[in-house]
């Protein structure tokens, strides 16, 4: 594997304090809040492509890290760079968008719609609007933003404006796709509503319908053993905490108690592997050729197969 340093945004201070082409260094929050909407972004770009994953994979966050080594020469603008490792065929076969390029497209095309007042962008996660009431919050009344993305030829202009009215948006409520488990702890057969206790203690409230009253109830009765996994749509209030759910699109039954299998844990022979490429060749040298054929005689001391 090779190392690859791309550009993926330029991030330009305009006006006011930069019209000497200097970075004020009380702008420097605003690099690392413009770095965390992008990351919180493409993990949920990430959970999107995945439903089926419980967690991130291993070190994820870590390879979206951003970089700059140079503010552009006559300007105020710098240059957010990045490093990925890539195959050695990489000149030959280009690397494929992933989360994080995808992420800085989501966040332009929110801050135009901001500008134009026009709905967000369906793939922005509802979750991230609130992180952009401290982006450009050390700008001055004469001073934006301008961001160019590196497969973009325009410029975005960010400005108190566009961050008023996210700030706005990040005041309501919102709805996203979740999925639980949990125990059962009260069910209400009148207004059809249940209560389901997650496993960190938090209460989430629900309905469901005719048809699934059989298995709320049967759940419910034996909440001890038995876990409701649920699938559907929440509210969430602005701070990203949830409230209800909205609805239900799936419903089956787990062991109380019992944890989802992980599929972004590492396979074990990738561990066997990683622990046999430790061992010092001068003690692989020490292990029997014919250990597999003989391995009575090596544990017992039984008679050598010829």
């Amino acid at each position: 594997m090779a190392v690859a340093k791309y550009e993926l945004v330029v991030h330009k201070f305009a006006g006011g304090r930069f019209d000497d082409h200097g970075v004020d260094v009380d702008v420097l929050p605003d690099l690392v809040t413009y770095k965390n909407i992008l990351i919180e972004t493409a993990k949920e770009l990430w959970r999107c492509k995945h439903p089926e994953r419980q967690r991130l994979p291993k070190n994820f966050e870590d390879s979206l890290s951003l970089k700059f080594y140079a503010i552009q020469p006559g300007s105020a603008a710098v240059p957010l760079m990045r490093e990925v490792e890539v195959p050695d065929t990489f000149s030959l076969f280009p690397r494929e968008p992933d989360e994080l390029d995808q992420a800085v497209e989501v966040v332009t095309d929110t801050i135009e719609a901001a500008a134009d007042d026009r709905a967000l962008p369906d793939a922005l996660p509802k979750n991230v609007i609130p992180l952009f009431e401290n982006y450009g919050k050390t700008l001055r009344a004469d001073e934006i933003i301008e961001l160019k993305p590196a497969t973009r030829s325009n410029v975005t202009r960010y400005s108190s404006k566009e961050r008023e009215r996210l700030a706005r948006l990040a005041g309501t409520s919102y709805e996203d796709i979740v999925e639980l488990t949990g125990e059962i702890r009260a069910a209400d057969l009148d207004g059809s509503n249940f209560v389901l206790k997650l496993p960190d203690g938090t209460k989430i409230s629900g309905k469901f319908s005719p048809e699934q009253e059989t298995l709320i109830t049967d759940v419910l009765r034996e909440h001890a053993q038995r876990w409701l996994h649920v699938k559907g749509r929440a509210e969430f209030s602005p701070n990203g905490q949830m409230k209800r759910l909205i609805t239900i699109e799936a419903l089956d039954v787990q062991i109380a108690g019992e944890k989802p299998f992980d599929i972004s844990a590492r396979p074990i022979w990738e561990i066997i592997e990683e622990i046999g490429a430790a061992v010092p060749s001068a003690e692989w040298d020490k292990v029997p050729r014919d250990g597999a054929a003989n391995l009575d005689h090596y544990l017992y001391g039984h008679s050598k197969k010829t």
